[in-house]
């Protein structure tokens, strides 16, 4: 999922710039990120790349509207018919 340019830079957000070996040596993060995306796809797409290949489905589209979960204010008013 996150096998794009976008998810190694969170990759070194999370891990920090760099990472100690158990030999002692310290590494770049980003460059064990970029070196494993390279492994898994022979290139580091960007997030746009990586999003345009996803198909969309069907359930992807359908959005509840939550206004009157999150203040009930914001409801629209309730009809009575008689």
């Amino acid at each position: 999922m996150f096998h794009h340019s976008a998810g190694i830079w969170l990759s070194e957000a999370i891990f920090g710039t760099t990472i100690t070996l158990s030999t002692g040596r310290i590494i770049p993060t980003r460059w064990v990120g970029e070196q494993h995306v390279r492994e898994d796809l022979g290139f580091i797409p960007s997030f746009t790349d990586w999003v345009k290949t996803i198909r969309p489905e069907p359930w992807m589209g359908r959005a509840e509207k939550i206004e009157a979960l999150v203040d009930p204010h914001l409801a629209p008013p309730v009809l009575e018919v008689r």
